[in-house]
């Protein structure tokens, strides 16, 4: 029982902070599941999967019409996304897990770095409709790649697809941020059955997590416009540095 409910709560709090971030929750919880839960890499892979597909339910559920995804940009750069996440999925099995310890940390510090990007701008409108994405080859391209990291490392691949929407493609971040978290579950869900025919997804871990990821996100999408994260996305970065440095540990 104190298994599970740590589970949970390490999967409310990856759901909160994956949909504030739009980075769809995983890039938090393998390292968890790794590294306080001392499971293998692939099975933590696996389980993200899963929960990433329930941080998009949550969002998605609670988001507003203001707040929401730009769905046509969204379905049109997923085709790219979903074939890069099978790609990815498919090379998660060949890989070491020594590899994919120090591919992650290289993604954390990569999200660390995009946090901090995120915060600038200060002034700059989160939300509006009056824009046209721009870029669409080099956009399809970034997708590609976000979706090959969603299905290698299970995580959402938020840290990519927002600035690829925000700064190569013209939309609003808020919009990009939304969108992200709603283009994960698609990723997600492209490669999961990969893992699933791996026997890599254990149901009571998944559960437990996924049950905690949801409830996470829904909180999460409702604070959103209601909290300033300036402070919040500081913390993280110490975080996710904390976070790369142990697992570059475990690899070594």
């Amino acid at each position: 029982m104190t298994l599970l409910l740590g589970l949970f709560a390490s999967g409310l709090a990856a759901g909160t902070l994956g949909a504030l971030l739009g980075l769809g929750g995983g890039i938090f919880l393998v390292p968890v599941l790794t590294l306080v839960f001392d499971l293998p890499v692939r099975v933590a892979v696996g389980t993200s999967l899963v929960c990433v597909i329930a941080t998009s339910a949550g969002v998605a559920s609670l988001a507003s019409e203001e707040g929401g995804a730009d769905v046509p940009l969204a379905l049109r750069l997923e085709i790219a996304t979903a074939a890069g996440a099978v790609i990815g999925g498919l090379v998660g099995g060949f890989v070491p897990a020594r590899i994919l310890s120090y591919v992650f940390a290289a993604v954390v510090f990569g999200s660390a770095a995009y946090t901090l990007y995120k915060a600038a701008g200060p002034g700059e409108a989160m939300y509006r409709r009056d824009y046209t994405p721009r870029r669409w080859s080099l956009g399809y391209g970034v997708a590609s790649l976000a979706g090959m990291v969603s299905g290698l490392l299970g995580v959402g691949g938020g840290f990519i697809k927002v600035p690829a929407m925000y700064a190569i493609m013209g939309v609003p971040l808020g919009v990009a941020t939304a969108t992200s978290n709603f283009m994960v579950g698609i990723t997600a869900a492209a490669s999961v059955f990969v893992y699933l025919g791996r026997g890599d997804v254990r149901p009571v871990v998944t559960v437990a997590a996924a049950a905690g990821v949801f409830l996470g996100a829904a909180a999460g999408t409702l604070l959103q416009g209601r909290l300033k994260v300036a402070w919040l996305r500081w913390a993280l970065v110490l975080l996710m540095v904390a976070i790369g440095v142990q697992m570059l540990a475990r690899g070594f």
